[in-house]
């Protein structure tokens, strides 16, 4: 798709993706510690402490990546100022690494590293099935929908890939709240 969209849009699409790769970092990190306290919590059988830590590392995990991602946004004209690439396309990597910012710092902490402690939890084929739907049916539409239909580009193709993952958080806290994820025994 982006590909369509001329030099200057592909140029700014390569340089801004290559610092989403540093955005989603801290969700990344805290994943792990979702599967081991969840996985921990729930091997003893301890719905209550799941409950408390899922809380818990919620909280931790979205403070870390608004914080994060605020920092990586802030030195990212420091790192487009010396890309090789035109100012259009500077100017537009600005733009991208914002959106990409904004929806990975509020909605990739539920989407991703709250997936991990629901995959932890022995939910495994409800969060791969809404993983797998959303990525290919949410990112295809509204990236079409917003990139090519409404004509905003490559800006249109990253809030429409973006819009995934609040789909995927607002899922997984239901899928939290509604307690679904208790019922499964691993061991």
């Amino acid at each position: 798709m982006v590909a369509l969209f001329g030099t200057y849009q592909i140029a700014a699409n390569g340089a801004a993706q290559s610092i989403w790769a540093l955005v989603s970092i801290m969700g990344l990190a805290m994943a792990p510690v979702y599967t081991t306290v969840i996985g921990q919590c729930m091997g003893a059988r301890d719905v209550d402490a799941a409950n408390l830590y899922f809380k818990k590392l919620n909280k931790i995990t979205l403070a870390l990546s608004i914080l994060w991602n605020v920092l990586v946004f802030a030195v990212t004209p420091l790192i487009v100022r010396y890309s090789a690439i035109s100012p259009e396309a500077k100017e537009l990597v600005i733009w991208l690494v914002l959106i990409n910012s904004i929806f990975n710092g509020l909605a990739y902490p539920f989407a991703g590293s709250l997936g991990n402690g629901l995959r932890a939890a022995g939910d495994v084929r409800f969060t791969m099935v809404v993983s797998i739907t959303l990525t290919i049916a949410a990112r295809l539409l509204f990236s079409a929908l917003f990139g090519l239909w409404l004509g905003w580009g490559v800006i249109g193709v990253a809030i429409g890939m973006s819009i995934d993952l609040v789909f995927r958080g607002a899922i997984f806290i239901w899928r939290l709240k509604s307690q679904k994820w208790t019922q499964f025994q691993l061991i």
